[in-house]
């Protein structure tokens, strides 16, 4: 299993790359109002990903978020909490989410969600074809 992010990591991560920040943020519970969207988007993007594979089974409980000490949580309120699912399937979310709700253009950045869980989906629950197995097959 890949290493859990925390909710300041992916926020940060996101914030950066489309240049809403130059450096690190320190918490996710200051003042700057893109960053709490950043926080609030975060659910969204979890209410998406849980809808598909591989998701919709390992996360079925609707649980994609917990505290430092592993409890789960509903929200994200602490700088510590981690996200149960693919960091940057959480980044590439809220920065097509939060591009969208400011009315930029954001359909790159849609494209690589939908390749990233696509992705994921494929390989958690890809059908292996076993020739070996067909009982027709002739050796």
């Amino acid at each position: 299993m890949a290493q859990l992010r925390t909710v300041k990591d992916i926020v940060s991560s996101a914030s950066m790359e489309i240049g809403i920040v130059s450096a690190t943020i320190s918490t996710i519970s200051g003042s700057d109002q893109d960053i709490a969207q950043m926080v609030a988007l975060l659910d969204a993007v979890a209410d998406e990903v849980l809808l598909d594979a591989p998701y919709r089974t390992t996360l079925g409980d609707g649980v994609w978020l917990h505290d430092a000490e592993g409890n789960p949580k509903v929200t994200p309120t602490a700088d510590s909490d981690r996200v149960l699912f693919d960091a940057r399937l959480a980044i590439n979310g809220l920065k097509f989410r939060f591009l969208k709700s400011k009315g930029l253009e954001f359909g790159e950045e849609m494209r690589d969600f939908t390749q990233r869980l696509n992705k994921l989906a494929g390989a958690a629950e890809g059908n292996v074809i076993d020739l070996y197995a067909d009982e027709g097959r002739v050796i």
